[in-house]
């Protein structure tokens, strides 16, 4: 009866594939699969650069949307500190209820956003802002139409080709209709 060591090659905690995550998950990709498990499990590559692209694109998406707000909550601010300017300088303005009061407050507004809206910062804000949306959206509408390739489900522009299709081929019938009406009135 020998002791056993920490050197003892049937001690678990030295066998380092044992508790490798990557052996473990190449072991579960080379299992077998059903149906299109089999697919997904193939490309899963695929997906985690999907999604690091996804991730890129939000981060991205949320630098440009807080300079946005920024922007937006100075003008804000600025429409504000005008507001409480004019309504010091003018003592007819106590009342807030006062229609000269609502009309002041319109014009502070008015003219700290259209100064906001006419700089070339905020329209640069604006478009970054918009193109990661889209960039987004255009990136998820790849996903799925990845996925319902791989499912054997037609796609959005598959769908698509085939309502052009639809429109073409009913146009032809609406010309052939016409010559054949015109035939049978002679």
């Amino acid at each position: 009866m020998g002791t056993m060591t920490m050197e003892d090659d049937n001690n678990g905690l030295n066998d380092s594939k044992k508790y490798d995550i990557f052996e473990k998950w190449y072991r579960l990709q080379n299992f077998p699969n059903l149906g299109v498990f089999t697919a997904f499990n193939k490309n899963y590559n695929e997906y985690l650069e999907d999604l690091v692209s996804l991730n890129k694109i939000l981060m991205e998406f949320q630098k440009y949307s807080s300079n946005y707000w920024s922007q937006m909550s100075k003008a804000h601010f600025q429409a504000i500190g005008n507001l409480i300017q004019k309504s010091k300088s003018d003592p007819n303005l106590n009342d807030t209820n006062s229609e000269k009061f609502r009309l002041l407050v319109i014009d502070a507004f008015e003219e700290a956003y259209s100064s906001l809206f006419s700089s070339k910062e905020f329209a640069i804000a604006y478009d970054q802002v918009y193109s990661k949306q889209l960039d987004f959206v255009n990136y998820i509408n790849k996903i799925v139409e990845k996925n319902l390739t791989l499912l054997n489900i037609p796609t959005s522009s598959e769908l698509d080709e085939v309502l052009k299709d639809l429109q073409e081929m009913k146009k032809t019938l609406r010309i052939i209709k016409k010559g054949y009406d015109k035939v049978e009135l002679k």
